[in-house]
């Protein structure tokens, strides 16, 4: 469908945005169009877009619309060196202000800065800062502006983005806004800073542009590109680094697109404690699939335990005490574990979280045995990511679509930023990022219900025993 572009006009007297008139008739691809829309309202902008998909014109799209809706003003164009300036970015400038516009623009090759017939400046940069340079030794010291775009992310740091807010300055009806745009990487940085400030993430595929790319371009990709690249660069399906921790975890086999939970079905709590950024993952065994499903987590931050119980307790509720429960639309746990600092960190003196939060019965507590080890084997951090690793290797473990996709877009601590991140250093040891605590929690169950090569029948038969029994003595050892 051939809808308008508006190009965007300030209206000073009314201090807002409004459209008015139509330069040209484009058809913008879907990406293209996400991104026109998200400008409007986001500050900042992170693409994540594979070959093809025209995620430069769409850059350069925004970046006009913005010139022109903001007479003598200036924005600033990032990429990662002159020669992709040269062959892709001053070609496409130079198409669009045409086709956008109707004008030529001046272009000053000496300065590299583009203007607008109403006196607005796009400035036009590479960014590269040798490692004998210090931080404010950058090409864009000097620049004042109030919009700016960086392209070609993956080949930049986390650096350009902080220098480039820095330029963001003038004060402009729509307000201040910052796109940033890359290939396909895992754990893209700029993905995860624009989740961190609350911003707009936009994903796609080279499909998107299937209108303007022929059949035979993405038959030849098929065949002369490896298997991986071609999924990281055509279908936006990034393959984990080797370096990761959980590096056998691969979201093409192990993110389940449908799975439904069943009451009947065998669920466990796995706690990761700290006053902080705690965490609590929600793991039912399917008999079906023979395997655990992940596919609920709480991650709050700044918590004490009978709050992070309450916060347990509105979707999940001990099946031992279902008849306390105040609907039946709960998911239905039957274990718990944790770590062994559960047993010595406390909100009240002389109180373990494992006591306060298991003793009592609900609402006041989960009110079963939360099992933990103190076996030096087990607790092992390598020794556990090992038996981890394996586990999602043999297809005993699996996340479902709507939790991966809701923990990679969250701007808080999850499982899926957790297995995307966290990595292993040149020696093999664990390199903590404050976003680990779901690979500690999903550790903690493995090394409680998995250490053994077949232990789930085993235990999880036993759980169902005793599911109509009554519900004597509880704790025994576990505290």
């Amino acid at each position: 469908m051939i809808i308008p572009l508006c190009l965007l006009t300030s209206d000073k007297q009314r201090g807002e945005i409004k459209h008015d008139g139509i330069m040209n008739m484009i058809k913008p691809n879907k990406l293209q169009g996400e991104l026109l829309k998200a400008y409007l309202n986001e500050p900042v902008i992170s693409v994540v877009a594979g070959w093809g998909s025209g995620k430069t014109t769409a850059m350069a799209m925004a970046i006009i619309s913005h010139a022109m809706a903001h007479p003598n003003g200036a924005s600033l164009y990032i990429t990662d060196s002159n020669p992709r300036y040269r062959t892709v970015v001053h070609p496409s400038l130079t198409e669009w202000t045409v086709k956008l516009t109707d004008t030529e623009w001046l272009y000053s090759g000496l300065e590299n800065k583009w203007t607008a017939p109403n006196g607005h400046v796009i400035w036009c940069r590479s960014y590269f800062r040798p490692n004998t340079k210090t931080a404010d030794q950058n090409s864009l010291e000097g620049i004042d502006c109030g919009f700016a775009c960086i392209d070609e992310a993956q080949v930049m740091s986390d650096e350009v983005m902080h220098k480039a807010m820095g330029r963001i300055r003038s004060a402009e009806a729509l307000g201040p806004r910052l796109i940033i745009c890359g290939l396909p990487t895992w754990g893209a940085w700029w993905v995860n800073s624009a989740q961190e400030t609350g911003g707009k993430v936009i994903r796609a595929t080279s499909f998107v542009n299937q209108d303007n790319l022929s059949k035979e371009w993405f038959e030849v990709a098929k065949k002369t590109l490896p298997s991986d690249e071609y999924e990281a660069m055509i279908n936006n399906k990034p393959a984990p680094p080797s370096g990761l921790a959980v590096s056998t975890f691969d979201p093409i086999k192990h993110v389940l697109s449908e799975w439904k939970y069943e009451p009947s079905m065998s669920s466990y709590l796995a706690i990761d404690w700290g006053f902080r950024k705690p965490i609590v993952l929600v793991i039912t065994h399917d008999d079906n699939l023979d395997a655990d499903i992940l596919h609920l987590e709480f991650t709050p931050t700044e918590i004490t335990i009978s709050q992070l119980t309450r916060l347990i307790l509105k979707k999940v509720w001990p099946r031992a005490h279902q008849h306390l429960a105040p609907h039946q639309d709960f998911i239905w746990i039957d274990g718990a574990c944790g770590d062994k600092a559960g047993a010595s960190r406390s909100d009240q003196t002389a109180l373990s979280a494992f006591r306060t939060m298991g003793k009592a019965i609900p609402p006041n507590g989960i009110g079963m045995p939360i099992r933990y080890t103190t076996d030096p084997i087990r607790v092992d951090i390598l020794n556990g990511l090992s038996r981890l690793r394996d586990i999602f290797e043999r297809g005993q473990l699996y996340l479902t679509q709507d939790l991966w996709h809701k923990g990679l877009n969250s701007s808080s601590h999850s499982i899926a930023r957790g297995i995307t991140t966290y990595a292993l250093d040149r020696h093999g040891k664990p390199q903590k990022n404050d976003l680990e605590h779901g690979i500690d929690a999903l550790r903690y169950h493995v090394i409680n219900w998995h250490w053994r090569d077949s232990p789930i029948q085993f235990k999880r038969a036993k759980v169902k025993e005793k599911r109509n029994r009554g519900f004597k003595n509880p704790f025994g050892n576990q505290f």
